[in-house]
């Protein structure tokens, strides 16, 4: 048997060519950023891209902005591609200038901080292709602190 990623053909995809969503918590300014899931499970346009064990969150954070406190429901890489930013994980808070990289553990409190003068743009990494953030405050424009994303159900 040969296995799927060889059956298929190699591809590629640009990481911010998809439509970017704004998001952010009512009463709190600075809890704001824009989040792109261009290699994620429903994402349009990401269908031939997608893994079926990873999924990958784009994040752009402006200066002084911050990704509020949440708990994912699978272990995150998370890798700086531009700027600098502070990752709060658990009780413990870390710089990460570009190219900067650390580990968020499964169901472990964690935000992120721009602190510094241009847009910090984050990669978060997941090994898996269904994920569940709980946010402390429901996160708009979901309506809700409870953000899933994954597959599509198959048409029945």
């Amino acid at each position: 048997m040969t296995p799927k990623s060889r059956e298929e053909p190699l591809r590629s995809v640009e990481l911010y060519r998809f439509d970017g969503a704004d998001v952010w918590q009512e009463g709190d300014e600075r809890a704001r950023l824009r989040g792109y899931f261009p290699l994620s499970p429903g994402t349009p346009g990401a269908g031939k891209v997608a893994g079926e064990g990873l999924m990958m969150v784009c994040m752009e954070i402006e200066p002084g902005n911050y990704l509020p406190i949440h708990r994912d429901s699978a272990e995150e890489l998370l890798h700086v591609t531009a700027g600098r930013v502070e990752a709060t994980v658990g009780d413990a808070t870390v710089e990460l200038p570009t190219g900067g990289v650390t580990i968020v553990p499964t169901d472990v409190p964690h935000s992120l901080r721009n602190v510094g003068d241009e847009i910090a743009c984050v990669l978060g990494i997941f090994p898996s292709n269904e994920l569940t953030a709980t946010f402390e405050e429901p996160l708009e424009p979901f309506g809700t602190n409870v953000v899933t994303i994954g597959p599509e159900p198959d048409a029945e």
